[in-house]
């Protein structure tokens, strides 16, 4: 047997609203999440992978032994998805190596790395990015225990800095923007389209700021008349949304169908119905978009979306600065464990193939002790089978605990001297 003492590297590929726009986004989002995973899982040098994947970014975890090439493969695979777009993509992509990445890792999950500063949203989809690439069966032990410890920490940023108190979310920065652009919001009639998870925080961020009811639309009807119940608002039969549509005053787009639902026909045939002399200002947050871009060369019709919630989202961030300061002191201390544990994870192959080839030679010989001995009962050979157990576990749990500490303090030559020497016993059987 050959025992390798290589190091597993974890590596992260991103396009985020930092570097790209909505359309570059939505040329690379994944459509089919488990096809993309094994199309991930198949390339060369990928070891494990997950993907994360919400309005504003697209990122790709994975771990590799080989860094250049591996990143290199990624980044052209993502690139190559964006079509026309290839080329902005292909600049707009960030990368991050070992210590790096398990730091980006953190500051997203604590929302340091959101659009707004703090949002919650993102541990939710973190964590739905994990459970989805682990029914994929993509995940090892190296990405489970980071991203368990990654969702820990970043609840533990928000108990202790309080980052995320008050309006943080893409859902209450939409609205702070119908704001700044109508000054106020309590004599208008607003439409939500979308009652899951972000058109519930649009809604409720509304609710606080409108004395007229909201009008919310949901494919699932039961839906939004549980969310306006709560929010005393009024639901709307989605296929009659255009009824409450054609004179609203803001209208909010937060769904999840992957193609539009407000194109340029449907707006200019409202306009033409419309008694409201105000324009019809609508903000379009889904993912992917819902209304069709050219909607904003209608007259009386103006439209904006996630990227234009980049002035509210510098606001927010200038109003937490000392959150941001206190909550990047404590990732600090927290990445100089992690560290520690993805070095201990890098030998955990060798560990596991010492052990296996040492239970094998266990097995073996107290076989032949056994047929030596002549007749025992079954309680005699269980005795010697566990005398011979516990003789080996006791002989290699200092072995084990010292490859994890020449782990931790970089001692490569310890771990490929430990390697070469159980290569030689496992010969020699």
């Amino acid at each position: 047997m050959t025992f390798s003492a290589k190091e597993d590297h974890v590596l992260n590929v991103r396009i985020t609203h930092k570097t790209a726009r909505v359309m570059q986004t939505e040329a690379v989002a994944f459509k089919e999440k488990p096809q993309a995973l094994s199309e991930l899982k198949a390339i060369e040098g990928v070891e494990e992978c997950l993907f994360l994947q919400t309005c504003n970014r697209i990122e790709i975890y994975l771990t590799a032994q080989e860094t250049k090439k591996t990143l290199t493969t990624i980044k052209e695979y993502l690139a190559n998805r964006a079509g026309e777009h290839t080329q902005e993509v292909a600049r707009a992509i960030e990368v991050a190596t070992d210590k790096d990445a398990l730091n980006h890792l953190l500051r997203v999950t604590s929302g340091m790395e959101s659009m707004v500063i703090g949002e919650d949203q993102i541990l939710n989809q973190v964590w739905d990015a994990y459970l989805e690439a682990d029914n994929a069966k993509t995940l090892g032990p190296i990405l489970k225990h980071l991203f368990n410890r990654a969702m820990t920490i970043g609840r533990q940023v928000r108990n202790e800095t309080g980052i995320n108190k008050g309006a943080v979310s893409i859902g209450s920065a939409a609205v702070e923007l119908a704001v700044m652009l109508l000054e106020n919001l309590e004599d208008k009639k607003i439409l939500v389209m979308g009652a899951g998870e972000i058109g519930t925080l649009v809604s409720k961020a509304l609710a606080r700021r409108c004395l007229s009811p909201i009008f919310i639309a949901n494919r699932t009807y039961d839906r939004a008349v549980k969310l306006a119940s709560d929010l005393n608002g009024e639901a709307v039969r989605f296929d009659k949304f255009n009824d409450v549509m054609v004179d609203a005053d803001v209208v909010i787009c937060s769904t999840s169908a992957p193609h539009y639902l407000l194109t340029k026909e449907i707006i200019t045939h409202l306009i033409t119905k419309r008694k409201n002399p105000a324009p019809m200002l609508i903000i379009d947050i889904s993912n992917p978009r819902n209304v069709e871009k050219t909607v904003s060369e209608v007259a009386n019709a103006k439209l904006y979306n996630i990227d234009d919630l980049q002035m509210i989202a510098d606001k927010n961030k200038a109003q937490r600065e000392k959150a941001i300061e206190h909550a990047q002191t404590l990732l600090n201390e927290e990445l100089v464990s992690l560290e520690e544990d993805m070095k201990s994870l890098s030998v955990r192959l060798i560990i596991s193939e010492i052990l296996a080839e040492t239970e094998q030679i266990r097995k073996r010989e107290l076989l032949t002790a056994l047929n030596k001995m002549g007749t025992l009962d079954e309680h005699q050979k269980q005795v010697l089978n566990d005398l011979t157990s516990i003789l080996l576990k006791q002989t290699f749990i200092p072995i084990v605990e010292n490859l994890r500490l020449a782990a931790k303090n970089d001692d490569k030559q310890t771990i490929e001297v430990a390697a070469k020497l159980f290569e030689k016993m496992g010969k020699k059987q």
